[in-house]
């Protein structure tokens, strides 16, 4: 089964970030090692490894329940695959709502020429 998440382009994230709402959370769902290689994009909330959905879901669970399940989350990763996972996973394991992932990714972001931070 899959479940439907909506998704941003990196246009539209770079549109959402200038304007981020107070009820919204960005979430990078890479490893620590990819974010020091990468770089991470300016404005994420935190960085909560989508690993921990199979290696420790208790734990990956606990890192969102800070958050409300009504605000809007957008996550992002290195390419899309990740974030798009860990999506449905948020939706439908988790209950949140108002759910994007960013398609394509940091990799997409870095390539159509926007800056990253260096961690």
């Amino acid at each position: 089964m899959t479940i439907d998440v909506q998704s941003y382009t990196v246009d539209e994230l770079k549109s959402w970030l200038q304007h981020k709402p107070l009820n919204a959370t960005f979430i990078d769902v890479r490893e620590a090692y990819e974010l020091e290689e990468q770089g991470a994009i300016k404005g994420y909330d935190a960085n909560i490894p989508y690993f921990l959905t199979n290696t420790n879901p208790e734990l990956f669970a606990k890192k969102f329940s800070v958050i409300d399940k009504e605000e809007q989350l957008v996550i992002s990763c290195r390419s899309g695959r990740r974030s798009l996972l860990a999506a449905q996973h948020v939706v439908s394991k988790l209950g949140f709502k108002n759910v994007y992932n960013v398609e394509g990714g940091i990799l997409k972001w870095i390539e159509m020429g926007n800056p990253v931070e260096k961690l």
